[in-house]
């Protein structure tokens, strides 16, 4: 009886082991929840880095569409900006758009732009024009009319044109042989060659003129983009060019006498100055064409004179030139009645629009005088014994 365990012994004894069994069972359940917190814990800590790392990625791949349209406006801009550059930085003589090179042509049916109505001081007739300028901005073509004496301004598509200079009572001027305007296209200058001076106009006052250069016997006449201007003197055979307030000039090509050498000219007739500041000069008396690089000593035969006795140039009595952006050289003559391309290093020159024989036709030309480009790549030839300039238009296709 003493062994056996009361009802109330028992009761206490199972309570105490439930009560056990139950704080067993819940520490149990605490460290499980504390291992699954800390698993949890630890793929949090290792994928959120990678998933931030692989979403920066794409990121840097996959640009936004904010960011796509920037850098399209910006490559657009920079493109535009260095189109605008090439534009206004060649040549004061040249401001053409389109690349011009050894394989440009040009349709050989020119359309008459000036003149061509026979010899005449009328409106609509020109007396053997030498020089011209084109100004594209203006559409207009400023006309240095020889033997009337008169500088003529002429807009793209008129029938005739109207005098800026000279002629009837717009001032008293002597033969002229070439007109350009200023950087700014304040003023004209004319160049009168029997009276030894160059004459600077005004364009807005007709009565505001004066002589700017004197005793000198000039041809041509040229402008860099610096504004600086550039005279052929053919009493002294050479080029001078005169910054603003000067007036004297300095030498940039020729200056040593009339002769044949690399350091001499003879006859200087028109001329062109490129963004390097570079002389082409016609060189008439020895039927060459020299380049006289910035503050040289000697120019640079760049379309010969006679070869050699086996071969002889075809150059003869070059008038006018003008330069295209890879260096190619295109000149007039009196007599040889075509454009003549002269690559680089050629000893010929190669035929680009006219005949070889004088005519009236829109294919022809009798002794062409000044040429030059507009900023499309148009070819314009003063065409001066049928008292006209022509226009040939560039081929693009």
């Amino acid at each position: 009886m003493d062994n056996r365990v009361g009802v109330e012994e028992f009761v206490e004894a199972n309570s105490n082991t439930t009560r056990l069994q139950r704080l067993c069972e819940h520490f149990r359940k605490r460290k499980l929840m504390w291992i699954i917190s800390s698993i949890i814990l630890i793929v949090v800590i290792i994928v959120i880095p990678t998933t931030i790392v692989t979403g920066n990625k794409n990121k840097e791949k996959k640009p936004s569409t904010t960011t796509t349209e920037i850098t399209t406006a910006i490559t657009t801009f920079t493109t535009t900006a260095e189109i605008t550059t090439t534009m206004t930085t060649e040549s004061g003589q040249m401001l053409s758009s389109v690349i011009i090179d050894n394989k440009t042509k040009w349709y050989q049916n020119a359309s008459t732009v000036a003149g061509g109505n026979g010899w005449g001081s009328a409106l609509n007739q020109l007396g053997y024009p030498a020089g011209f300028y084109i100004d594209d901005d203006d559409e207009s073509i400023y006309i240095a009319d020889g033997f009337n004496a008169r500088i003529v301004r002429w807009e793209f598509g008129a029938k005739e044109g109207e005098i800026v200079a000279g002629g009837n009572g717009l001032g008293q001027l002597g033969l002229v042989t070439d007109v350009i305007l200023d950087k700014e296209k304040k003023y004209l200058f004319i160049c009168e060659q029997i009276r030894k001076r160059v004459i600077r106009w005004s364009r807005h006052n007709t009565h505001d003129y004066q002589i700017w250069i004197s005793d000198i016997y000039c041809w041509g006449l040229t402008m860099d983009d610096n504004g600086d201007l550039y005279v052929t003197d053919g009493d002294n055979f050479e080029v001078r060019r005169f910054q603003e307030g000067d007036k004297i000039g300095k030498v940039v090509a020729g200056g040593n006498g009339e002769g044949n050498q690399l350091n001499q000219l003879n006859g200087p007739s028109f001329i062109f100055v490129d963004k390097y500041h570079t002389v082409y000069v016609v060189d008439n008396g020895n039927n060459r064409v020299m380049k006289w690089k910035e503050n040289a000593i000697e120019g640079i035969l760049v379309a010969p004179g006679q070869v050699s006795d086996k071969n002889p140039s075809s150059m003869s009595q070059p008038i006018g030139v003008v330069v295209d952006h890879i260096g190619n050289i295109y000149v007039s003559s009196f007599t040889i009645h075509q454009i003549m391309r002269w690559s680089p290093g050629a000893i010929e020159g190669t035929p680009v629009v006219g005949e070889e024989l004088p005519g009236e036709g829109s294919t022809y030309l009798i002794d062409a005088g000044d040429i030059s480009f507009d900023r499309h790549g148009n070819l314009y030839v003063i065409d001066i014994k049928n008292h006209r300039i022509q226009k040939f238009t560039i081929d693009l296709d």
